[in-house]
């Protein structure tokens, strides 16, 4: 049985039968894979599941693996990595990998060769030099924690996909700052923590309006812009309102992780408008459209009557209810 966790930091973790990976985000666009243990396939296509997920969201992208603690890899596993290297190719800018046995360096060899990737991948020994790397891409501590201790919330133990997003509602939580999934009654999504609120309602196919309520610390992660891409992958370009005016706090990586989906996101969203309700919010946001280089598809709107207005045009008359972007 595969466990799957979100660690406080943001990580994911998978872990089975005496092997880990933890998966963290360095910046949108750089993501670390961390395997310690005997990895004897047991975890099956979950690990790479994990990795597609991240390529599908800021291609093309620059992993670094830290396999210094793993200390065994079957046959299946180096075929898997290697049909994964070579059918992602286009969507690798550099792969760099951290080795720490001659094993598991001769394991890394054989993947680089059959996957005819080149340069792509780079064998590391030193491990000094490595995280030297992996700290220029975030300066906060990169080896991500795999204690299961550390766990914000434990997801179904059975991986499907990562691309499924959080629990269902009604799924075990562990821990003050569980994460939640609930569908209401109108249909809406609700995801939250003990400090913050997001709030998912489809006005029409192809149309949605996200409510965030208090502080975003970054625990998160891309759960939330996960249910857009839901709805983007269900309806084609969609058209975003987004209200922030009951936001306390937003951390940096909030603001960066929107900052790269919008960017990302230019030919699948048709427009955003966005409600703030604070001078610094304002802020926030202007630099975080600044940033994302999308030109005039970002609007700011500090006219409750008016965002309201706009959302009333979006909503379609003869519909009982509105349904929210996806159900579990």
């Amino acid at each position: 049985m595969i466990h799957r966790e979100i660690l406080d930091d943001g990580s994911i973790r998978l872990a089975k039968d005496g092997c880990s990976f933890v998966f963290r985000r360095l910046r949108p666009g750089a993501v670390l894979v961390t395997i310690a243990g005997r990895d004897t396939g047991g975890l099956g296509d979950a690990p790479l599941d994990e990795l597609q997920t991240e390529i599908a969201r800021y291609p093309p992208i620059d992993l670094y693996v830290d396999a210094r603690d793993a200390t065994f890899a079957a046959e299946s596993v180096s075929d898997a990595w290697t049909r994964f290297f070579s059918a992602n190719r286009a969507r690798l800018r550099r792969v760099r990998i951290l080795v720490g046995s001659p094993f598991v360096q001769l394991v890394v060899d054989v993947a680089k060769l059959f996957s005819r990737t080149g340069e792509l991948i780079q064998i590391e020994s030193d491990a000094r030099r490595f995280d030297e790397a992996v700290a220029r891409e975030a300066p906060a501590p990169a080896r991500a924690p795999s204690q299961p201790g550390l766990a914000r919330a434990v997801e179904p133990a059975a991986v499907a996909s990562p691309a499924a997003g959080p629990a269902p509602a009604g799924a075990a939580a562990a821990g003050p700052a569980s994460i939640r999934r609930e569908v209401q009654a109108d249909g809406a999504v609700r995801i939250s923590n003990a400090r913050c609120t997001y709030t998912f309602q489809r006005l029409r196919p192809g149309a949605v309006l996200v409510t965030i309520a208090g502080h975003d610390g970054g625990e998160f992660g891309e759960i939330p812009l996960d249910e857009v891409r839901r709805e983007i992958a269900r309806f084609g370009p969609v058209a975003l309102f987004v209200d922030v005016r009951g936001v306390t706090v937003a951390a940096p990586s909030v603001s960066d992780a929107w900052t790269a989906f919008f960017a990302a996101s230019r030919a699948t969203i048709s427009r955003v408008r966005i409600l703030v309700g604070s001078k610094l919010l304002q802020l926030v946001v202007a630099l975080s459209k600044e940033a994302s280089r999308t030109g005039e598809m970002i609007q700011i709107d500090e006219d409750p009557a008016r965002f309201q207005a706009a959302l009333a045009l979006e909503t379609t008359p003869d519909r009982s209810s509105p349904r929210g972007p996806s159900r579990p």
